[in-house]
């Protein structure tokens, strides 16, 4: 993979990015298979790895050193974390939690570093906390080598944000349906038009542009009958010019070639393939899916445990491919009975957490109710 020179930051960076999220576990522990994943991840020349303090119940950094920092040279990659806002109270937590991921990455400095998951509320309270002076008194000591947040809100608190601090570097969430069904083009143009670069997180939209229904994958294969549905959505990030890395939380070899595969003789989508993916949004619309990423932020709140990516993720399925008999059984056998929605106390910790700004406590009641109806037969 052909890396890219990216001015503003300094470096050079693969366009494709490896987001260590969604990497399988085993009884606490990773697989011989993810490390051999990474061993060919870099082997094809990415260089750009995202991990986060949460990540994988807090242990994605320490696979990044177990994998990367204790195997190959520092130089040869870059290694992007975040710092949790929600749970710094002040400074102090700040300095533990930075120092917790410089232990558990087993570096010195990390390349490039993120405010996690800003939106309006998160980022008048850091802000008040001291942040800012928290980060750059980290870049002059050398620990820190590039400042930057990834963000979920809408494009006027965007804009304060960007207005506050000389960020190096932003993450967007962007993918072709998002584009312009929740603004995200206006965050996207924010950065552009001040010359920030631009990392893209969930350009697959945590797999739900994987798997279309029929007719929308049909109208993509008619185009390029030999391409990926989910590359569709990697080319159109890509293709964007001010996206410095496009990040997919690959999870097997098959993954991680088919999207390297999109990067080869990259170039701006063709008015063919702007028309074909305008009809399949059109199509999207129709189902009215839950947008659910799957990022499970909203899991860490909840009181009773109930499995909110899960069942969105089988309803998502049967909306998309109307089988109703599927989902019958795919809800009572993947959402354990106690992770049901019928346990949920509707306390709206879940929505607070949400990127999406799901109303969760709604979605899940509906679905639960949908769900309890087909098992009865009430429903055919």
């Amino acid at each position: 993979m052909e890396k890219r020179y990216i001015s503003k930051l300094g470096v050079e960076l693969s366009p494709l990015g490896f987001g260590v999220m969604r990497l399988p576990m085993s009884g606490g522990s990773f697989p011989e298979k993810v490390y051999a994943l990474l061993d060919r991840a870099m082997e094809r020349g990415i260089n750009y790895y995202d991990t986060a303090y949460p990540y994988l119940g807090g242990k994605s950094e320490v696979l990044i050193r177990e994998a990367l920092v204790e195997r190959y040279p520092r130089e040869r990659f870059y290694i992007a974390d975040k710092l949790p806002v929600w749970l710094c109270g002040d400074r102090e937590d700040m300095e533990r939690i930075f120092n917790t991921q410089l232990e558990r990455l087993g570096v010195k400095w990390i390349d490039f570093y993120l405010l996690h998951g800003l939106h309006k509320t998160r980022w008048e309270d850091i802000y008040q906390k001291g942040v800012l002076d928290f980060l750059e008194e980290k870049k002059r000591e050398g620990r820190i080598r590039s400042i930057g947040f990834s963000f979920h809100d809408t494009a006027p608190v965007l804009e304060k944000i960007v207005e506050a601090f000389p960020w190096e570097f932003a993450q967007l969430q962007i993918n072709y349906y998002d584009w312009e069904a929740i603004h995200v083009k206006e965050c996207y143009d924010c950065l552009e038009e001040r010359e920030i670069p631009c990392m893209v997180m969930e350009p697959v939209g945590g797999g739900r542009l994987s798997r279309l229904p029929e007719e929308a994958e049909r109208i993509l294969r008619e185009v390029h009958p030999d391409r990926s549905i989910a590359s569709w959505a990697i080319r159109f990030v890509a293709s964007l010019s001010n996206v410095a890395v496009t990040l997919s939380g690959m999870s097997n070899e098959s993954q991680l070639e088919d999207n390297i595969l999109q990067f080869q003789n990259m170039g701006p989508l063709s008015e063919e393939e702007k028309r074909a993916i305008d009809k399949v949004n059109h199509i999207i619309d129709s189902f009215h899916a839950v947008p659910c990423t799957g990022c499970g932020y909203c899991v860490e709140e909840c009181p009773r445990g109930v499995d909110i990516p899960q069942i969105f993720k089988r309803y998502n399925d049967y909306r998309m491919f109307e089988n109703m008999a599927r989902f019958d059984i795919d809800y009572f056998a993947f959402v354990p009975e106690g992770k049901r929605g019928d346990v949920c106390i509707r306390c709206n910790k879940c929505s607070k957490k949400c990127p999406q700004k799901i109303a969760i406590p709604d979605e899940i009641g509906k679905i639960h109710e949908f769900a309890d109806k087909l098992s009865k037969g009430s429903i055919r």
